[in-house]
């Protein structure tokens, strides 16, 4: 069977991140918080909720990170970020994140977008349990996607983590890890589990034991 899945996804893996990076959670104004749902609607009407998701709240946090300028002298920023739940399913929960750089007016927020690793699977043939891959999975390109699965913002590294469930016992999966640097979100780890192991019998092992990583900085 050969799939094309989309990668969206990863692990907390942070690299290198510059210790004056800062974030603090805040209670944002209503108007703010609305002004973020307004962006996030008119890019996803058909994804997100615009009343939101009962149980869950948005949530903001202003951040800072030092940028360099053009004569060389580094320069402290500041902004907002804006976490708007979207959609929750069985076992997945899609997420928006605005980002607003400036003043915190409906005019200076912009949907923050995340790379991410275009990718195939191609599994065994006469593989009915999706638990033998052909050939290792292959990267055919990079593309930014505007909606997380299942994201945790960490607010002492300026980092943005998923785990993506391809099925509700997590054996399969997608992860990813994003980092705030200059203003924008840059990936520097992704990774998937495509090996169904709960679909074989008498698995009682570790159900996420086998990845793949598609994407590291480091490497």
């Amino acid at each position: 069977m050969n799939l094309v899945l989309r990668g969206e996804m990863v692990l907390a893996l942070l690299v290198g991140t510059c210790p004056v990076l800062t974030a603090s959670a805040a209670l944002a104004d209503g108007d703010q918080l609305s002004g973020a749902r307004s962006v996030v609607m008119v890019a996803h009407p058909d994804m997100c909720n615009e009343e939101g998701i009962s149980g869950l709240s948005d949530a903001s946090y202003s951040v800072s990170w030092p940028e360099t300028s053009y004569d060389g002298t580094s320069v402290d920023r500041h902004g907002t970020l804006y976490e708007i739940n979207c959609y929750a399913g069985a076992y997945n929960l899609v997420v928006a994140y605005v980002f607003a750089t400036g003043d915190e007016d409906a005019e200076d927020m912009a949907l923050a977008s995340f790379a991410s690793p275009a990718f195939t699977i191609e599994y065994a043939d006469g593989d009915e349990t999706d638990t033998e891959l052909k050939a290792d999975p292959v990267v055919t390109g990079f593309q930014a996607d505007t909606l997380l699965i299942n994201p945790v913002f960490d607010a002492e590294t300026l980092t943005i983590s998923t785990f993506e469930k391809w099925l509700g016992l997590g054996d399969t999966y997608s992860a990813g890890l994003w980092s705030l640097q200059d203003g924008q979100f840059v990936l520097k780890h992704y990774e998937i589990d495509p090996i169904y192991e709960a679909n074989l019998d008498g698995q009682d092992g570790d159900l996420s034991a086998t990845t793949f990583v598609l994407y590291d900085a480091e490497r």
